[in-house]
C-alpha cells in the first residue's frame, strides 16, 4: 500500500469506465503509481490552476491535486490530449 490514499472524483470514474480496456488497464497502472509518489513520471502542473497537476499517459491527461496534509491525492479528470483541456480551466 502506499503512502497516499487515492481519491477519485465520480466525473474522473466515469471516464475512467468509458475508456477501452487496454487504455483502462494503462491509466490504472499510472494512477496506482500516485499513490507511491504523486510527482513521479511525465507531471506537470497545469498553467492557469493552482495546485492542479497533470500527468501523461500515452494520449490520455490525468488531472489531479495533492493534499500533503491528509496525503491524498484526488483524481480530478481523465481524457484524451484532444478534449482534456477545454473544459478543465473554466
Amino acid at each position: 500500500m502506499g503512502k497516499f490514499k487515492l481519491l477519485i472524483h465520480k466525473k474522473a470514474l466515469r471516464e475512467l469506465n468509458e475508456l477501452p480496456a487496454e487504455d483502462k488497464r494503462q491509466i490504472f497502472d499510472a494512477v496506482s503509481m500516485l499513490e507511491v509518489d504523486p510527482f513521479k513520471g511525465d507531471v506537470k502542473p497545469i498553467k492557469g490552476l493552482k495546485g492542479v497537476f497533470r500527468l501523461r499517459v500515452g494520449d490520455y491527461r490525468i488531472a489531479f491535486t495533492v493534499n500533503f496534509k491528509e496525503n491524498e491525492v484526488a483524481i480530478l479528470k481523465i481524457a484524451k490530449r484532444k478534449t482534456f483541456y477545454r473544459k478543465l480551466k473554466r
